[in-house]
């Protein structure tokens, strides 16, 4: 994970990070991002997510990258599409461990951005 950091003050507004998962039988990368309220509509989470898919195509270990946000979530899944993600189909995801939620499945390859 990386803390997103607001110049010139370097104030912590949010994390954005991607790690290895297991999906549909094979490895991904999976990406994910959180803005504080306070700092959302600004842009940022899609200028830090950005970056992070840039640190992911140098590594290039895995052929795509995912992106689980809710259904009902129209600014993450707005970032999905202006990043190039495509949409995949919705599904159900466990997240947090025990708790599932409807998701749309975003799926990026790695070194098309």
């Amino acid at each position: 994970m990386f803390k997103i950091l607001l110049s010139p003050s370097l104030e912590v507004v949010g994390s954005v990070g991607y790690w290895v998962q297991s999906w549909q039988g094979e490895s991904i990368y999976e990406i994910g991002w959180s803005v504080l309220p306070a700092f959302q509509g600004r842009g940022i989470a899609t200028e830090a997510t950005a970056k992070t898919i840039a640190s992911i195509n140098a590594e290039q270990k895995y052929e795509f990258i995912h992106a689980f946000p809710k259904i009902i979530n129209p600014a993450s899944n707005a970032i999905c599409r202006k990043l190039g993600f495509t949409l995949v189909s919705e599904c159900d995801f466990e997240y947090p461990v025990g708790n599932t939620i409807r998701c749309n499945d975003w799926r990026l390859r790695v070194g098309e951005s």
